[in-house]
């Protein structure tokens, strides 16, 4: 779909006259998107207006008047997309535990769960039918994601202001393709379509959606800045960037690279293809620490990273024992900075075994947990994982931009950078060619299993492929903590890190133990509401059957 530039020049106008002091406090459950529940908690607009009283007196009650003051209407959907790209606006992270914390930080070896649900059959331990955990991501994605960015795909017509639906476009391709990831074919190009039965399409077809819909929102928003160079446009309502126009093509191409190379080993031309597209573009992707995506508290929303809650008040997740390994046997610079130090009977750094059955919560609990709060960022992107993708393009051959080694080194050196760690800490840790994981000893002596890996640190260019693209994705791993649901992606995709497996699998047979799961199972409601074009997804697009064993497409090698 292309929306042209219509009133584009009469929307900044507009936005400029209604640029007045002002306070437009919204609270983020308020700004959940079904339909339009866009209740502000308090707005005060000095102006010359005589309908100030009126509106001043039932702050609950949006008139369609009210929603065109500084765009509203249109800008106002571009924070719940944000805040639920991984879900965040839940008070209680109940809905982040169990799409994220409960899936991709555990499968990805980051943090292990020491609940007790069930008896510890539950996903820790690869049985994926306990409770409703697996329906979250998806419904959360439809409700917050997709539904929002429909409307403001209707809104930005309404507004003459084509380049708001292309920002969507970005964001929703940031969120969706964290959804395809987890369970393969999902409905996409149809959403919205049918009120009861909505089609699945393939994953093959959703992926090269996604990159011609990147490479159009590209374009255009590169011919928007261009027009519109000093555009502040949205800036009220953006919570990563601020409305900087150059940041989102940077985060767009950089984004293109990230799927771009997901698709190599069963698309490895078109991979190629977009992945230099995307590097050698006029903006080309993130090149420092100021490029990265973070989603934090701004503009009157108070954001809190839900990880907190799962450490802290639920006292459910602690290191991974993988992390453990990786991280002590480097002697990592940046374990402090991850991970607090277990508390008393131990000292020093602990982390759990996935996949053990936990009888007493009490017994783990002392074991570091994450170093995350509730102010800390919510992480989409940054720049280390940008040249990590770059060095393991290198080492296929595609024009990144540099060498290998150069884009390696530069992948360390911007993640410990983002951790506030020394040049000289750096120097040290990449020259290091002795160090390796270390065999992971459980304090409580039950678990206790050798390193799985002997990989070291320095760059070695005389290395074999598979020893260069382990040792890119073992610091890809370590660079991109804690946004485990990328790192299971990858791992899933490459075999890399080699992390610890299940201590028990509980899946009944439909995993495999070595090679961990590979997917979640469908959610329950849509067996319950869209079963019919969910049986036929299943049968036609998924390539096996509902269960954690079976391989999404991309996940060829």
């Amino acid at each position: 779909m292309k929306i042209r530039y219509t009133n584009i020049v009469k929307a900044e106008c507009n936005q400029a006259r209604l640029r007045l002091p002002r306070r437009i406090l919204c609270s983020i459950n308020m700004m959940k998107v079904l339909g339009i529940s866009l209740l502000c908690l308090g707005l005060c607009v000095t102006s010359c207006t005589d309908k100030f009283e009126e509106y001043n007196t039932n702050p609950d009650e949006v008139t369609e008047e009210m929603l065109a003051w500084d765009m509203l209407g249109l800008g106002g959907f571009f924070p719940t997309m944000q805040i639920d790209v991984v879900p965040t606006s839940d008070v209680d992270a109940n809905e982040y535990q169990r799409a994220q914390n409960l899936a991709g930080d555990i499968f990805s070896g980051y943090m292990a769960a020491i609940g007790q649900w069930n008896g510890s059959v539950n996903n820790s331990t690869y049985n994926l039918y306990y409770a409703d955990w697996n329906d979250v991501m998806f419904n959360v994605a439809n409700r917050s994601v997709m539904s929002p960015w429909q409307k403001i795909k209707e809104k930005s017509e309404e507004y003459g202001m084509p380049n708001a639906y292309y920002l969507a476009q970005i964001i929703k391709i940031e969120g969706m393709h964290r959804v395809t990831d987890n369970y393969g074919p999902i409905p996409y190009s149809k959403f919205g379509t049918s009120a009861m039965s909505i089609p699945y399409d393939s994953q093959e077809s959703i992926y090269k959606s996604f990159l011609v819909e990147l490479s159009e929102a590209i374009e255009e928003l590169e011919e928007y800045v261009a027009s519109n160079p000093n555009s502040s446009v949205l800036s009220k309502y953006d919570l990563i960037y601020g409305g900087d126009w150059k940041k989102w093509i940077v985060f767009a191409n950089s984004l293109k690279l990230r799927l771009a190379m997901r698709i190599s080993y069963v698309e490895p031309a078109l991979a190629k293809q977009y992945a230099q597209e995307a590097v050698n573009s006029t903006y080309g992707v993130m090149q420092n620490n100021s490029d990265n995506a973070i989603l934090k508290s701004a503009l009157g929303y108070v954001v809190t990273n839900p990880l907190q809650i799962c450490w802290d008040s639920y006292a459910d997740t602690r290191m991974g024992a993988s992390m453990e390994s990786f991280m002590s046997g480097y002697n990592d610079p940046r374990l402090p900075v991850y991970f607090q130090a277990s508390a008393a009977p131990y000292t020093g750094y602990h982390g759990v075994r996935n996949g053990i059955t936990i009888d007493n919560k009490s017994n783990y609990s002392p074991m570091s947990a994450p170093n995350v709060f509730g102010n800390t960022p919510v992480q989409w992107m940054c720049a280390a994982e940008i040249y990590f993708l770059r060095a393991e393009g290198a080492i296929r051959g595609w024009n990144m931009g540099g060498t290998a080694e150069d884009l390696y080194n530069q992948g360390i050196q911007m993640s410990f950078e983002q951790r506030g760690l020394s040049t000289t800490a750096y120097t040290a840790y990449v020259n290091d060619n002795t160090s390796a994981p270390a065999n992971f000893v459980d304090p409580r002596g039950k678990h206790s299993i050798a390193a799985s890996t002997t990989i070291k640190i320095k760059w070695d260019d005389t290395a074999g492929f598979e020893t260069k693209l382990e040792r890119i994705l073992t610091q890809k791993w370590l660079a991109i903590y804690p946004d485990g649901q990328e790192a299971w992606t990858e791992f899933r995709r490459t075999g890399y890190p080699k992390i610890f497996p299940v201590a028990e699998n509980k899946s009944n047979g439909t995993i495999n133990t070595n090679q961990q799961i590979r997917r979640i199972t469908y959610p329950k409601t849509e067996y319950q509401t869209n079963e019919t074009e969910l049986r036929k997804a299943i049968a036609e697009l998924l390539g096996g059957n509902d269960n954690g064993g079976t391989k999404l497409w991309w996940d060829k090698k």
